[in-house]
């Protein structure tokens, strides 16, 4: 795992430039240190790298061809790249071990298109063509390892992260607030947007081409999509138990090659289903494994024995830290810091500890991300689904919309009523994936001077005829994409931890996605097929008890640890941009039990905290 970073100026050629920009991102890559530039065509690339495989110099960054054509700085990891050395054959002469090698190799005999399809692996990169004199930027297929790039000031930049492109001399620092506008109902920017107008994030499964003409002419970077995850056909005759055993196949085959280091390899260990089959299916290979967990003081919040239960059950080395309240609060400040823009999913400061713990032990820890996604397992897909399978929703019944509020806890009849109104509008939404951004949305009832987000439609291949999978699909392309996978890359990688998600490899999402839904998704019982597999190896008891999450208890601490720190926040949010009264309507109804505010109120301080360091 590594950081890079880079720049195309007519300009500035000052090494001092790419070697500021490479110091702002060191913890993401604290063995190593390298710069590279192409004077005449003013390309200047810098790369930091955790070394996880090839550990000597042979794998050191920016990394060329022997010709000198290309050279590549790359981020991440690709598992497959032992078969990729195979199939390029034995004529060719190799210096190393590293993947970054291969990937070099590769792109050289086949080509980039046609090298990013070979490709399994997360990753990021930016490759120059010397001969075409053509600056490419790669992105994997399911958006884990983040890639920043935009024209500021007559500079094109590019980089793991924002904080990277702010120390460019270039750099422009004006607010994009159709971003924040977005930013406010999801409490997360989506790509391919970011906090900054003049700069993008390259979405999932893309790349893009910039000729040295169009560097010179300021041009707007064309994007290729060389990936996209398409609606499923399901057999309706696929046998249930076939698809069971070629999944664990699937999963066992991943998890093999994501436990590939040459370093210490552990696992993130909830006591949930998903990180319990990652953590079997790594058991089941023989190997000795250490796993991680972290517990509440809350016993509300806290699932640490649950998780302990579990490793002792398989046999793994387990580790749990108990957080006190002070120490997830002291991480607050660093928020910012972190992750460069705002972004408010308060398991962001979970995830950041049990990183920071789990790098005393190992340098690379599997995780269990999107296993929700592929398999169903939010609480909110069975509601939705017979929502949106009752047809027509404007034919929906009151009465029947507040009995299900009701059995969602409201026991207020005028809430229920005026909350039911309210879905009632939502569920006439056109299409699945709207119905959810309607669910999800931090705002939907709550009177607020910004427009409605916007969703790039486009990268979506809808069939509403499944409107539960169309909106798995939407949640893996936006949801997964911008809010649980950055939350893991910048926590992870604050501590110089490499996180590897086996669920992700794109076989394993293709094949989970073209399953019938009824094989995840059967009335309430939720990734049906996933537990399938897990039972053959867990005690199915240790694990029926409902989904949890990874979170805090922020509805108790915004009024109490974190009360006057959240009410500054707030009360410096700029006058211009938002309607005190309705903010200080969500601080008053939360505060005094009225309403759980706790997502509104953390994903406006957050956005506050980042505006006023600004």
């Amino acid at each position: 795992m590594c950081g890079l970073v880079g720049f195309f100026s007519k300009a500035n050629h000052d090494t001092n430039i790419i070697r500021n920009m490479l110091h702002k991102i060191r913890h993401r890559g604290p063995d190593s240190f390298g710069i590279w530039a192409d004077l005449e065509c003013n390309i200047h690339f810098g790369h930091v790298r955790l070394s996880i495989v090839e550990l000597s110099s042979a794998g050191h960054q920016p990394m060329s061809t022997s010709c000198g054509r290309f050279t590549i700085i790359f981020n991440g990891e690709i598992y497959n790249h032992l078969d990729i050395r195979r199939e390029l054959g034995n004529n060719i002469k190799w210096s190393g071990t590293s993947d970054t090698e291969t990937l070099l190799k590769s792109i050289s005999t086949w080509g980039i298109s046609s090298t990013l399809k070979k490709m399994v692996g997360m990753f990021s990169f930016a490759l120059w063509d010397s001969v075409e004199r053509s600056l490419y930027l790669a992105r994997d297929r399911m958006g884990e390892k983040p890639l920043y790039y935009g024209w500021c000031n007559g500079s094109f930049i590019f980089g793991s992260e924002l904080k990277a492109l702010k120390s460019h001399p270039d750099f422009d620092a004006e607010i994009d607030w159709q971003a924040i506008n977005g930013y406010l109902h999801n409490n997360y920017i989506s790509s391919p947007l970011t906090i900054y107008s003049k700069l993008k994030q390259l979405r999932p499964g893309h790349y893009i081409k910039m000729s040295y003409d169009d560097l010179l002419s300021g041009n707007i970077p064309v994007l290729y999509k060389y990936w996209a995850l398409s609606f499923p056909v399901s057999d309706n005759n696929c046998r249930y138990v076939d698809s069971v055993s070629e999944l664990e196949t699937l999963l066992t085959e991943s998890v093999s090659l994501q436990s590939i280091a040459d370093v210490k390899v552990g696992a993130f260990l909830s006591g949930g289903i998903d990180s319990t089959t990652i953590v079997a299916m790594l058991k089941k290979s023989g190997r000795d494994v250490s796993t991680f967990s972290i517990g509440m003081p809350n016993k509300q919040f806290d699932e640490s024995h649950h998780a302990e239960q579990i490793a002792k059950y398989i046999g793994t080395q387990h580790y749990t830290h108990m957080i006190t309240p002070q120490e997830a609060l002291e991480v607050i400040d660093n928020i910012p810091a972190i992750w460069d823009e705002p972004f408010a999913d308060s398991s962001q400061i979970p995830t950041y500890l049990v990183s920071k713990f789990a790098k005393e032990y190992v340098t690379v820890a599997l995780s269990g991300d999107g296993g929700d996604e592929l398999f169903m397992g939010y609480n909110q897909y069975p509601l939705l689904k017979r929502i949106w399978d009752t047809r027509f929703l404007s034919n929906l019944h009151l009465e029947f919309i507040a009995n299900i509020m009701t059995k969602m806890g409201f026991k207020n009849s005028n809430v229920i009523v005026k909350r039911a109104l309210n879905l009632s509008q939502g569920w006439r939404c056109k299409t699945p994936f709207l119905l959810n951004d309607f669910w999800m949305d931090k705002y939907r009832n709550a009177e607020f001077p910004l427009l409605k987000p916007i969703r790039c439609e486009r990268d979506l291949d809808l069939n509403y005829s499944d409107g539960i999978s169309a909106i798995t699909q939407h949640d893996l392309n936006y949801y997964l994409c911008d809010d649980i996978l950055t939350k893991v890359d910048r926590a992870s990688m604050a501590v110089s931890l490499e996180t590897r998600a086996p669920f992700l490899d794109h076989r394993v999402v293709e094949f989970a996605f073209a399953l019938p839904t009824s094989f995840k998704l059967d009335k309430y019982n939720q990734k049906k097929i996933l537990k399938s597999v897990l039972y053959k190896h867990v005690d199915s008891k240790l694990l029926e008890r409902p989904k949890q999450g990874f979170s805090l208890p922020m509805k108790y601490w915004l009024k109490a640890e974190l009360k006057g720190w959240a009410r500054d926040r707030l009360d410096s949010l700029p006058d211009d941009v938002f309607d005190k009264v309705v903010v200080d309507n969500i601080w008053k109804d939360h505060i005094n039990d009225i309403k759980d505010n706790s997502e509104r109120i953390w994903g406006l301080s957050n956005l506050a905290n980042f505006l006023e360091l600004q």
